[in-house]
């Protein structure tokens, strides 16, 4: 296991474990020492691999040394393989899967976050993109809030302590998250990341994040995955499933809540929503127990948008950030939601969901999501709300 002579980007680990561990080597890259540190699950024939600190600025790691690994409960974790390569550097750090219909793109650099999603079918002038991608923050992504207590060190936002945050894209700094491995195949790509604590800047989590976004027809299919590995025990809190981030252009926010979904009832709507932290009641939107039509849009004044749909969420937050109606991704206002659930973070026990994305008129993502109703149940989120 000495590749001191061999130049590298990428590194395989083999090995088997009783329990989680932790393990870390260090490398040097461009004069620097630089450690490594990663989590390895509980598995009999455990593959784990990464790319290096640096990959997507084209460094290359030279060196492998002082590998350890510490078990997170009873038991012993043995490496029995370590393999080392050289992989391309993907070019532009966005990558695109599509089809006729649409187009949807992955910030490699912010995480494997969504930061792109167009209608092809959309004659709208100058409406393409329809997410907003202005900092780290402003993707549609995991991001979930634990403990606020020690031995965490509070971060800070906005003049307020902040608790334990991992988010998708990155941290309040626009530091970017750490890209672990990235797959893609026909219609689909799957990204993992490690994300940053939005609260400190440069400060990473211990944690990963992992999505699978598969487009069929007219519908996005996204796959959450979050690991927590940080050994904190957290509270129970709401939590976002996911943060979702439109253009400021579509600044109508629809969503059901009546007592007979699924069957074309009257939407509620807000078309005058002002920047959700402010008058918190006025953006919060409980649903009511035995609704499952859990779905919401963003559309501008005809009816026509992008909607999400995540089962089992139980309520919505909702707001529009300096709304000036712009069509621009990258401009600084925005309108969010997210449909929320209150869950604890478990560590080593992996949070997994699943939600739809489509586009269109208000009408037909309604139709769409009807279609696909049962894609999923969620229900999975009822073991982390103790």
């Amino acid at each position: 296991m000495n590749y001191t002579a061999e130049k590298y980007n990428r590194f395989k680990i083999e090995y088997h474990s009783d329990a989680p561990a932790v393990g870390s080597f260090y490398f040097t890259s461009c004069g620097e020492t630089v450690r490594e540190l990663f989590y390895l699950p509980a598995d009999e024939h455990g593959v784990f691999e990464s790319f290096t600190e640096g990959f997507l600025e084209g460094k290359l790691a030279y060196g492998l040394f002082d590998l350890r690994v510490e078990v997170r409960g009873e038991g012993e974790a043995v490496i029995d393989d370590i393999t080392v390569s050289v992989e391309k550097v993907p070019e532009g750090g966005t990558y695109f899967i599509e089809n006729e219909i649409l187009k949807v793109g992955v910030e490699l650099v912010w995480g494997g976050g969504l930061s792109y999603y167009e209608d092809k079918r959309c004659g709208i002038d100058g409406l393409t993109n329809m997410l907003n991608h202005s900092d780290t923050g402003r993707l549609v992504q995991q991001s979930y809030y634990g403990t606020g207590e020690p031995p965490f060190i509070k971060g800070e936002f906005m003049g307020n302590p902040w608790v334990y945050n991992p988010v998708q894209g990155g941290d309040r700094g626009n530091k970017k998250s750490k890209l672990i491995d990235y797959k893609a195949g026909d219609g689909f790509v799957w990204v993992k990341c490690r994300p940053r604590d939005w609260g400190h800047i440069g400060r990473y989590t211990y944690s990963y994040m992992e999505n699978k976004y598969t487009i069929k027809d007219d519908i996005l299919t996204v796959d959450n995955k979050f690991t927590d590995w940080s050994g904190y025990e957290h509270p129970v809190t709401s939590q976002e499933i996911p943060a979702f981030y439109t253009v400021s252009y579509l600044d109508n926010f629809y969503f059901y809540n009546g007592d007979k979904p699924w069957q074309n009832d009257t939407l509620e709507v807000r078309r005058d929503l002002i920047f959700w932290p402010e008058d918190w009641p006025r953006h919060r939107f409980p649903l009511k127990e035995n609704n499952t039509e859990t779905w919401c849009a963003w559309v501008d004044g005809d009816d026509y948008g992008i909607g999400l749909y995540v089962p089992a969420a139980t309520r919505f937050i909702a707001g529009r950030y300096c709304h000036d109606g712009t069509k621009d991704p990258a401009a600084g206002p925005t309108n969010y939601v997210a449909p929320l659930y209150m869950l604890r973070l478990i560590s080593y026990k992996p949070i997994e969901y699943s939600y739809l994305i489509t586009s269109g008129s208000l009408s037909n993502i309604r139709q769409r999501f009807t279609e696909n109703k049962d894609f999923t149940d969620n229900k999975t989120f009822k073991d982390y709300n103790v």
